[in-house]
């Protein structure tokens, strides 16, 4: 398949970006959104690394100090994933926006193509396109059709709350990142729940900023 260029598809139907920050990091022990990663927040790792791939980025849950972009206040405060994303599809929809991609605050390995392989993935009987690598399949990194939103309201009402739930009453495509090996583990979909994965993920960074510089170092000149 010959896939257009992301720009032709943005002016096509422009996407929305949405970070899901709306967590209670009890695991993390604080708000891991704003816990610093290679110097900065992993917020603001995953706004750089997934802002020019959509339209317009905004942040679902509590704004943040230092992050300059409109914040969607869950409907359930740490309610988690689902709630959030009925807030999102219901703003999305009075903003005129037809596709919504979600990326999770704490997956700050994103790939740099997450959003044109999800559109591509998007059948057009498919409500959603979620992101696989590895065989594990992840539902915060997805892209969703705003008209997905009475499914998803639906399944909330019939006492869902995760979003692996919601996917048994939506039609779901998915894409598969398998072929990427970024992020520790080889994984770009690495989640930071716990310190220990911080501690996992920083090592990981400084590895390959240490690899890095031996390859850009210069060669030795023999005399």
């Amino acid at each position: 398949m010959v896939h257009e260029p992301l720009e032709t598809a943005e002016r096509k139907s422009p996407v929305l970006g949405v970070i899901l920050a709306g967590g209670a990091s009890r695991r993390y022990g604080r708000d891991k959104a704003v816990a610093r990663l290679g110097g900065i927040t992993m917020l603001q790792r995953v706004a750089s690394q997934v802002s020019g791939q959509v339209s317009t980025l905004v942040v679902s849950g509590a704004g943040r100090r230092g992050l300059n972009l409109h914040a969607i206040p869950d409907a359930v405060p740490h309610g988690g994933p689902l709630p959030a994303l009925l807030s999102i599809l219901t703003w999305a929809n009075e903003h005129k926006f037809g596709l919504v991609a979600t990326f999770s605050c704490d997956t700050p390995f994103l790939p740099s193509d997450l959003v044109i392989r999800l559109r591509h993935a998007l059948k057009p009987d498919c409500d959603c396109a979620v992101a696989l690598h590895g065989g594990a399949a992840h539902p915060t990194c997805a892209l969703w059709k705003t008209s997905s939103l009475p499914k998803i309201q639906a399944a909330f009402e019939s006492g869902i709350r995760s979003l692996h739930g919601a996917l048994a009453h939506l039609k779901a495509c998915s894409a598969d990142f398998s072929d990427l090996e970024d992020g520790p583990g080889g994984d770009p979909f690495f989640n930071i729940n716990s310190q220990s994965d911080m501690a996992e993920a920083q090592a990981w960074i400084d590895r390959m900023s240490g690899a890095s510089n031996v390859r850009t170092a210069d060669p030795m000149v023999c005399s």
